[in-house]
């Protein structure tokens, strides 16, 4: 992801250089554009593996003798905490990053674009199967949705 993020931003400032000279104030301004954001990811994920290299074990469990030492104590614990706020959170930051703004209705859009592409397809491979060697007696998924409607 970082590196998509990277080549997007060094791509728009880079764009518009036209002369070797301003290669340099572009990368500082590279450089400005992503330091910050860049900083917090990396923090953020050095964090999360020392937690769970150096902190947390086998969480304890009642039901056997597995994880009866702090570590193991202190991962059940913070098991709820963990999945419910810090790793949303942080998940929530480290995939929002949307330069262009918001992406508004456009994964619905394309979602509908690839379901429309994917059952013409899909009924053109039906299709084909019925005549010569592939011959298939029954009908296609698409189909059969429609028909339980």
């Amino acid at each position: 992801c970082q590196a998509i993020e990277d080549a997007y931003v060094l791509t728009d400032v880079l764009k518009s250089v036209n002369d070797t000279a301003q290669i340099n104030e572009a990368l500082k301004s590279y450089f400005n554009k992503r330091i910050v954001r860049v900083t917090i990811v990396q923090f953020l994920s050095r964090l999360a593996s020392d937690l769970i290299i150096h902190a947390f074990d086998t969480p304890w469990s009642p039901h056997d003798n597995k994880g009866t030492n702090w570590k193991s104590y202190l991962t059940f614990f913070w098991k709820p905490v963990l999945q419910y706020l810090v790793f949303p959170a942080q998940f929530a930051y480290l995939y929002s990053y949307y330069p262009t703004g918001s992406m508004e209705d456009l994964p619905k859009e394309l979602e509908r674009i690839w379901k429309e592409k994917h059952r013409q397809t899909a009924e053109a491979a039906f299709s084909k199967s019925t005549t010569g060697l592939n011959s298939v007696s029954s009908k296609s998924f698409f189909t059969l949705a429609e028909a339980e409607k």
